[in-house]
């Protein structure tokens, strides 16, 4: 894969504070992000192992790692939507005494956790095939560290998931979960709602889609129905650079995520799809054409990359005691 990531600035938006003897109204989330194909087909856990993880899994979880305090003792860790074992691995790492429960659904995903673990399976790490919807297998306040590492983007319920990541962590445990807000691949909606001109029940299903990527609002909301404290995000956007149209559709990140999702607001069949498409593959391609040479020649023509943003968040917050 030929894209890169760049880091972005970070800021920190605390929520706040529930006023006494109040009890915030639940809010029914907006339906859920598109949901990830690799984890639906078994067949791609490895594409997501080698071309996904590295530039949007792994971003997330060392956003993740940098909010968990430190812990004490032979800590017992839950791993929530584990993938193939980032970042749980690493607070073993952080934390050589702690053990690790790890889950996600799918099971190709969880077999290549396993060899990952190596020697440390069955004695500090221990793997689950589990759906972890509606509810977790685990009893109430077991855990010292619960994560989940995109686990609220991937899932169909993130406000019940949440609650649940809460209930299964001890009174006072801190509870840590990453993201992506609303405004992420700001720059190609852009591009497409400017191609769905005229086109008015696209343009519909564009706004529900956009609306369906949770904000800052929305993230604080479920922390209420959860009873979480403490509660803060921090926020911390990264760049994905690719080199042109091709890079993007073909990116196994966009074509087994997002592109699923994009490709179903269309209603008139598949030529009206293409045409859209094949403007986009246009306008692409002349914002990623070569920047002209400067008078003296001395430079050559390079392509320039189109810059999609990602506003990775990570929410942090504890159970009360």
């Amino acid at each position: 894969m030929s894209f890169s990531q760049r880091l972005g600035g970070r800021r920190i938006v605390r929520a706040m504070p529930t006023v006494p003897g109040s009890v915030p109204r639940p809010q029914a989330p907006p339906p859920p992000p598109q949901q990830n194909k690799f984890r639906r087909d078994p067949r791609l856990a490895s594409v997501y192992d080698a071309e996904i993880a590295p530039v949007w899994t792994q971003p997330f979880g060392k956003l993740l790692l940098g909010q968990v305090a430190p812990l004490d003792g032979k800590a017992t860790l839950l791993d929530v939507m584990c993938h193939t074992g980032y970042p749980g691995f690493e607070l073993l790492r952080r934390f050589p005494e702690a053990r690790l429960m790890a889950v996600d659904p799918s099971a190709a995903l969880i077999e290549l956790a396993r060899r990952k673990a190596g020697e440390l399976l069955s004695r500090r790490v221990f793997l689950r095939t589990e759906l972890g919807e509606p509810k977790l297998p685990f009893d109430e306040a077991v855990y010292d560290l619960v994560v989940s590492n995109l686990g609220l983007y991937d899932s169909a319920q993130p406000h019940l998931l949440l609650r649940e990541l809460a209930r299964v962590a001890k009174p006072g445990a801190q509870v840590v979960a990453t993201l992506p807000l609303r405004g992420t691949f700001a720059e190609f909606y852009a591009l497409l709602e400017s191609e769905l001109v005229g086109r008015e029940v696209e343009q519909q299903r564009l706004k529900t889609h956009l609306l369906s990527w949770p904000d800052v609002d929305t993230v604080r909301g479920w922390a209420r129905q959860a009873e979480l404290q403490d509660v803060e995000l921090v926020i911390a956007p990264f760049s994905l650079l690719f080199a042109g149209a091709v890079d993007l559709f073909y990116a196994p990140l966009i074509e087994f995520g997002p592109l699923l999702a994009w490709k179903a607001l269309f209603s008139d069949g598949l030529g009206g799809m293409q045409q859209v498409f094949q403007s986009l593959r246009d306008r692409i391609e002349q914002i990623c054409s070569p920047a002209p040479a400067d008078q003296s020649g001395l430079h050559p023509t390079v392509r320039r990359p189109l810059v999609l943003t990602v506003r990775a968040a990570c929410l942090r917050a504890r159970r009360p005691l």
